[in-house]
């Protein structure tokens, strides 16, 4: 970390540093540390960029001709533990600065959080999973949770639910570690319920989830008034009742397990923190054809 010498940065020696005043330069919500500034190529300025009046967003702007190359630990090896190489994995540019970022192996369905850039598809009062970018594993062991706040400043903390209200362990910030992190949206769940409805909306129906595919991938997001809704094309395997009637009168129940794919409606309303997914259009079925889903209550 640079020290500072009259409003200037000694970059000659970087070691002792009046962090108080630093802080103090900086925004209320920074959370720019010292692996931060050094990730942004601070190195790269020594000879040309000495004078602190410039603001810290100039920093992420290098004189041209000068390739701000991004940090070592931030670039995949040649093979990922996901099998994607270094060719095939794309490069994010961050929303709110020019900054590149190599990602370490993203999916198509999945939204990127890194440095410090935030997927502006990601929205409190939804549900995600939450990948370590580079690697199989998961955090909160695999389970999705409702995402509760993006907080401000550079490197944002991202708080999620917790088993608690009085201790919530759940939340990290963006920048936390240099390969990001990969959100996938979560519109259906393994168990939920929802009530078949035929072309001419009669209920022909009960569903139960028995798996979901994970590349449930979020198509749009529709801003209205009072509301906020996505929507997720989704492929699940579900156990189906089908009501049989005759004359207008159920008669028997007959269970199939069938595939099922269709979009899904995730509504959050400006009253509820949370959003719930309300229906599934576009799903057809071999022997009623074209079906809606409304999730049961």
């Amino acid at each position: 970390m640079p020290i500072i010498k009259n409003h200037e940065f000694d970059f000659e020696n970087p070691e002792g540093v009046d962090e108080s005043f630093l802080i103090k330069r900086l925004s209320l919500y920074a959370t720019v540390r010292p692996e931060d500034l050094k990730a942004l190529g601070a190195d790269l300025y020594q000879s040309r960029w000495r004078d602190f009046r410039q603001s810290l967003q100039d920093l992420f702007h290098p004189p041209q001709g000068l390739r701000q190359d991004p940090p070592e630990e931030s670039v995949c090896c040649t093979s990922s533990p996901d099998g994607l190489d270094k060719e095939a994995t794309p490069v994010i540019q961050g929303r709110e600065f020019s900054i590149q970022y190599q990602s370490a192996g993203i999916r198509p369905h999945e939204l990127p959080v890194i440095g410090f850039h935030v997927d502006d598809k990601i929205c409190p009062g939804f549900c995600y999973r939450v990948r370590y970018m580079g690697t199989r594993d998961f955090l909160f062991n695999g389970e999705s949770r409702m995402l509760q706040s993006v907080g401000l400043g550079y490197g944002k903390r991202l708080t999620f639910q917790g088993n608690t209200h009085n201790n919530n362990e759940n939340y990290f910030w963006s920048d936390s570690r240099a390969e990001g992190f990969a959100f996938s949206i979560c519109a259906v769940e393994t168990g939920d319920k929802f009530v078949i409805y035929d072309e001419v909306s009669r209920v022909a129906g009960d569903v139960e989830v028995l798996s979901v595919d994970d590349d449930q991938t979020e198509i749009d997001t529709v801003y209205e008034k009072g509301c906020v809704k996505k929507f997720v094309r989704v492929r699940m395997t579900a156990n189906v009742q089908y009501h049989n009637r005759h004359q207008g009168m159920l008669m028997d129940v007959t269970d199939h397990v069938i595939d099922i794919e269709g979009t899904a409606e995730i509504v959050r309303q400006r009253s509820s923190s949370k959003a719930t997914t309300q229906q599934i259009t576009d799903v057809h079925v071999q022997s009623l054809g074209k079906c809606t889903l409304w999730k049961e209550d």
